[in-house]
């Protein structure tokens, strides 16, 4: 894949007055808006692919994310982040129309390369007015992106990769991620808690374990001493029924999920997130993760053939005084590998 595979047309208002006069009274020109196409690598399960609109579009290599602001966008799998709120340093914020969300899954999938451009060439300057931006902020992450299936194992199993930063009820920090379920067949029996205390004004510390066994109903943990605890006031933190994770927000417990390029053993410190849902949270903003539905950027499934299919929803992305409308229009490459979305952008101001 050539990452420098982007096709860019720079659109030049020239507005040309006194043409009877001599030529130096030709004015510069005006406005400058800029408009292209670009196959962007979002195959990684883990990093990121950044994109920035500025000097035509472009994608662009961030060493931290979290502290730069070279990028305005950034691509993983499906999901779509924008460099704004909890995401990220920058004021990116970014408005769904929608245009498309009331279709079933037939007309999706029915869509056609002319149904995306009409589509695309609606949206005008005039949607700016009435559209509602937003920045990324935290959601409760419902799909459960601590588990997964594994087809060699036949079953679901953990995911470790997912982690959060959370804020424990007493003031202290901790990060903490699911390392393995204890299953039979179809039916959870348990699963192991990893974890890392952090007292407040301290240091992240080793890596402890709790084992959590289902058989007795929920069971509420103290993580500053990794004990089961009974759910009394402030004195728990997280509690663990089978597939649901849930935190004490009554005292102001919560995560922020960690970020690709953080490492679960050598992190410092969890005591720097910009905020703590008061739940198991997820970054999400104006580019829905669902996949569900209409409502998102892709339609997954909706053949029976664990295929994406676009939605072709268009979608506004303001960065300072500048707004584009994007559109993703495929999730596959020519050879049909997945895990390449096709954006268009034109900006509109």
């Amino acid at each position: 894949m050539n990452w420098n595979r982007i096709n860019q047309t720079l659109v030049l208002t020239v507005l040309i007055t006194g043409l009877i006069g001599c030529e130096s009274e030709i004015t510069n020109p005006e406005d400058q808006l800029i408009e292209g196409q670009v196959v962007i690598d979002a195959t990684s399960q883990v990093s990121f692919t950044y994109f920035t609109f500025a000097d035509g579009g472009s994608l662009v290599s961030v060493t931290d994310p979290r502290s730069s602001t070279d990028w305005d966008m950034a691509f993983r799998r499906y999901g779509v982040k924008l460099n704004g709120g909890v995401a990220g340093p920058g004021t990116v914020e970014g408005a769904n129309l929608a245009n498309n969300a009331g279709a079933g899954d037939t007309e999706v999938a029915s869509y056609t390369p002319a149904d995306a451009e009409a589509a695309f060439t609606a949206v005008t300057k005039a949607n700016i007015a009435t559209a509602t931006f937003i920045a990324d902020g935290l959601m409760a992450d419902n799909s459960g992106s601590w588990f997964r299936y594994d087809p060699m194992a036949g079953g679901l199993v953990a995911n470790p990769g997912a982690a959060w930063k959370v804020k424990e009820s007493d003031g202290g920090f901790s990060v903490f991620r699911i390392a393995e379920l204890n299953m039979m067949g179809e039916a959870p029996l348990g699963l192991t808690i990893e974890y890392r205390h952090q007292d407040a004004g301290g240091a992240l510390g080793t890596i402890n374990t709790v084992e959590v066994s289902h058989a007795q109903g929920p069971v509420f943990i103290d993580l500053a001493s990794g004990a089961a605890v009974p759910p009394i006031g402030c004195g728990w933190d997280v509690s663990v029924l089978p597939f649901t994770i849930e935190f004490n927000d009554g005292c102001d417990a919560g995560t922020f999920p960690l970020d690709p390029s953080e490492d679960f053993n050598s992190l410092t410190k969890a005591d720097d997130a910009p905020e703590y849902g008061g739940f198991l949270s997820l970054i999400s903003g104006a580019f829905p993760t669902t996949v569900e539905d209409a409502n998102g950027i892709f339609w997954y499934d909706i053949e029976g053939n664990r295929r994406m299919w676009p939605t072709h929803n268009v979608f506004l992305v303001r960065v300072g005084s500048s707004v584009y409308k994007v559109q993703i229009n495929d999730y596959y490459n020519e050879t049909g590998t997945s895990g390449f979305p096709t954006m268009r952008f034109e900006q509109l101001q």
